[in-house]
């Protein structure tokens, strides 16, 4: 079903017409043909229009209709209604349900709902619409540079050479860099996973690769067999990825949230083993002994089919519908009297029955998140929830999850995702112990290459606050990490480090890590690493910020001197909805801590700039530029949304803070067409693409224009 539709404020229009917009945002990203649809116009008056805009040398690149899709969505989201948006994409609208729900929760990223947005239609322009449509073209024209990255085109390095690399001690697991979020088995695994990839994996001395699964997708389900339908050719999907990455030495990891809720209406005959019910999903009540035997025998058998799968990574507390006791506060009549600890275990231990009796060696390892104060758990119940699983089952943590910090004199708190703060924390420690007690293996998940806290760089060179966290788990005995959630997977240097660090231990040489990696840049390297580390201590860390800030589009975000009168959403429109995201930071705290970070982090890239544009040098330059321009992005928008309040005492302020985002704009814009890595994460796809940056420097010359009168 799609999300609800909702009324609200309108953007504030940035071209003369909306249909420009819509030939603006799209125009080379989709076929000319699906615009010409959508406007209800012919191809040619597409290209003339385009050409009228500024955009006549561009050239429809279909790479962004078949995996760029998420960015078409969000570019197109509050401009175009449902129907015109299914007809732009060329999908059914069980397709676009289907985005919108299994792609990481777009939708909920999206704001949860569909703006109104009325049907937009081509119509000749006005004489007025045509001296603004030449002035803008007069401004794009200028920037269409021609770029030296193709978008999407990341790996075309590989030399097909899949014995370079030695085995390396422990088990280090990522998200792919390229995997998508859906439906990963219903896409031809070569798409996102490419030797050139795996072959730069095997090099860092990744041996692990985890995905989305999901049993009902991969076996059969006998509660409702439309879910199971295609479940063998998905299946033989997953064996050709396995054997693929099995010649690189990398083992796939299915991530399963199990038994998933069914929606009431499709119980039927099976209503005695509805569960929890909420929003019309209910839960398959776990006490019930076939939604157990389901549960063993969907994952044996997918198991003993795919014999070379490397395990499953279980999450038993999370967004998703499974057990009864999921979240807190069951309204299931039988689970509302059992400790969700207990349902935790059991689920983990009903699969690490299923591993076992499969005879194939394959490795479950229960994720704890969740297990703790965020879910309403106390300690003692994270421990005996420990305790009660099957000491064959390895046990993982978040490092950071509960580690107190404080910036600027805020106290607060992590849940998870940071790498300007190592871990571990104490609950951490104490529940590995006790893991390690009851003679479970140990694993950290960890954050390496970037996190939420700038997801939009392929890395962010903070090695030396990587390499403090390795030391702090080593001493508690961890030395097997999942080293990201689906950000964070490019085959970057810090893979390196984590891999010799994990073989190495105690006599692992940080500088001799530095000297191996960069030669005679070495040392020039570290000192602007150890900038970057500096500063990005003082990261003014929370779950708000991470989530709602504008750091995720960063300059891509559109302003407007209006309120806007929108809360902020994941990872996606940050609005100026600033009391939001600097929570729980006084505004003064949150700029003065960000103006911290610009200006350590500013030094390292100076420091940076005097190296020659060597490969690891220059990527390195790029990662570390991107990150400043997204940090300084959210210093901006946050300045801009707070001093917007105000406009005629803020005046000057205000101008400034625009002069300085168009600087950013127009610097980002030269890093997107130099590396095709920039902005992109494998669940959001781009979050920006030159198009959207461009509109943003119109957006900018417009509020000048509002702000100076001229």
């Amino acid at each position: 079903m799609l999300p609800l539709i909702k009324k609200v404020k309108q953007t504030t229009e940035i071209l003369p017409t909306k249909w420009q917009s819509v030939i603006f945002r799209n125009y080379g990203y989709v076929s000319t043909e699906k615009i010409a649809q959508v406007l209800g116009c012919d191809v040619a008056t597409i290209e003339r229009e385009a050409a009228r805009l500024g955009l006549g040398d561009v050239v429809y690149d279909r790479v962004w209709e078949e995996r760029g899709y998420i960015t078409i969505i969000r570019n197109n989201w509050a401009l175009l209604p449902y129907e015109q948006m299914i007809t732009l994409l060329g999908i059914t609208e069980e397709k676009l349900a289907f985005y919108l729900e299994k792609e990481d929760f777009l939708y909920v990223k999206l704001g949860d709902y569909k703006p109104a947005c009325d049907e937009v239609r081509y119509a000749p322009l006005t004489d007025e619409e045509v001296q603004k449509t030449a002035f803008i073209a007069d401004m794009v024209c200028p920037y269409q540079q021609k770029a030296t990255a193709k978008p999407f085109d990341f790996f075309a390095f590989s030399s097909g050479n899949t014995a370079t690399a030695a085995k390396r001690a422990g088990t280090r697991i990522l998200h792919g860099y390229l995997t998508p979020c859906g439906d990963v088995f219903d896409v031809d695994c070569e798409k996102y996973m490419p030797d050139a990839l795996l072959e730069e994996y095997q090099k860092k001395g990744v041996n692990g690769l985890w995905c989305h699964g999901l049993l009902s997708a991969l076996s059969p389900y006998p509660f409702d067999e439309c879910a199971s339908e295609g479940y063998e050719a998905r299946r033989e999907e997953l064996k050709k990825l396995v054997a693929r990455c099995k010649k690189y030495g990398v083992k796939v990891y299915l991530y399963l949230n199990e038994p998933r809720g069914l929606a009431i209406d499709k119980f039927g005959k099976y209503a005695h083993l509805m569960g929890r019910k909420e929003d019309g999903v209910a839960t398959l009540c776990l006490e019930k002994a076939e939604t157990q035997q389901y549960l063993y025998e969907a994952a044996k058998d997918l198991l003993e089919d795919v014999r070379d799968l490397g395990g499953f990574i279980t999450i038993t507390m999370s967004e998703n519908p499974t057990h009864c006791n999921y979240r807190p506060q069951t309204n299931c009549p039988i689970c509302k009297g059992i400790a969700p600890e207990k349902s935790a275990a059991k689920v983990n231990n009903i699969l690490m029955r299923a591993v076992r009796d499969s005879g194939t060696g394959a490795e479950l390892i229960a994720n704890l998140w969740g297990w703790s104060p965020f879910m309403d758990w106390t300690e003692v119940q994270t421990l005996d929830g420990v305790d009660l699983l099957d000491t064959d089952i390895s046990v993982m943590c978040v490092s950071e999850y509960g580690l107190d910090i404080e910036k600027g004199g805020v106290k607060s708190g992590i849940i998870d995702y940071s790498i300007s703060n190592p871990g571990p924390s104490e609950i951490t420690k104490k529940t590995l112990s006790r893991a390690a007690q009851k003679g479970h293996k140990l694993y950290a998940k960890v954050q390496v290459n970037n996190s939420w806290e700038c997801s939009a760089a392929p890395y962010l060179p903070a090695f030396d606050l990587t390499y403090e966290h390795l030391k702090n788990l080593s001493k508690i005995g961890v030395r097997d990490y999942m080293l990201t959630w689906t950000l964070g997977g490019y085959p970057s240097p810090v893979l390196d480090m984590t891999a010799e660090f994990a073989e190495k231990g105690a006599a692992f040489d940080l500088e001799k890590w530095y000297a191996k990696t960069y030669g005679a840049h070495a040392a020039a390297v570290h000192e602007a690493v150890r900038d970057f580390c500096e500063g990005f201590k003082e990261y003014p860390f929370s779950i708000d910020s991470l989530y709602f800030s504008p750091k995720s589009l960063g300059a891509a975000n559109l302003w407007s001197l209006q309120s806007e009168e929108k809360t902020s959403t994941m990872v996606c429109f940050a609005y100026d909805d600033y009391e939001t995201w600097i929570q729980p930071y006084p505004y003064e705290t949150y700029v003065s801590q960000y103006e911290k970070l610009l200006k350590r982090w500013g030094q390292g890239c100076v420091e940076l700039q005097k190296l020659p544009d060597e490969p690891l040098v220059k990527e390195l330059k790029i990662c570390a530029e991107t990150a400043y321009l997204h940090f300084e992005a959210d210093l901006l928008q946050t300045q801009f949304a707070y001093y917007k309040r105000d406009v005629e005492k803020y005046r000057k302020e205000l101008l400034c803070v625009v002069e300085q985002a168009k600087a950013g704009t127009e610097k980002l814009l030269q890093l997107v067409r130099e590396n095709a890595c920039v902005g992109f994460e494998a669940s959001n796809h781009y979050y920006y693409n030159e198009r959207n940056l461009l509109e943003k420097l119109l957006n900018l010359r417009q509020l000048a224009t509002e702000l100076t009168g001229n």
